[in-house]
């Protein structure tokens, strides 16, 4: 039976940078999409660039996290956080997105009535992010705290 705790803790904190990279990978590519599709229409700053940045942090922090040297389990935690991050933003996100188009009688005020999906990427980067530093703040504080005892 395998659980998150198999594996040394290289390959634990590998799969877990994985999945945090593949989320950067996905979502960076649903928004050079948006890039290339919308950009005449939407805000660059806000609604393009911004997420892609933070794609292309999320792949680059992915890889970090392989080659961190924190212990498997705090890795696996880190991916966790940043999992349940995109959930919670993701989940957010999509109420609103319903709530615009029920409202407004199916135009989407966020995307002007173009492209409304996008806000679901955005949330799914978004919530990734905000995950990861939180799972890396409760990383450093263990570390701390394992350090003082």
């Amino acid at each position: 039976m395998t659980t998150l705790s198999a594996g040394t803790p290289s390959s634990r904190r590998w799969i877990s940078g994985m999945v945090i990279s593949s989320v950067g990978l996905v979502t960076g590519l649903a928004h050079v999409d948006h890039l290339l599709e919308d950009t005449h229409t939407v805000p660059v700053v806000s609604s393009i660039l911004f997420p892609l940045y933070l794609s292309v942090g999320l792949l680059y922090a992915g890889y970090w996290l392989g080659k961190s040297d924190y212990r498997g389990e705090q890795a696996v935690s880190i991916a966790v956080w940043s999992v349940v991050g995109a959930v919670v933003l993701t989940l957010s996100g999509a109420v609103v997105l319903a709530a615009d188009i029920l409202l407004h009688q199916h135009a989407v005020p966020v995307t002007d009535g173009r492209r409304a999906i996008i806000v679901l990427p955005s949330s799914v980067t978004e919530g990734t992010a905000i995950g990861f530093a939180y799972g890396l703040y409760a990383a450093w504080n263990d570390r701390q705290t394992a350090e003082t005892e």
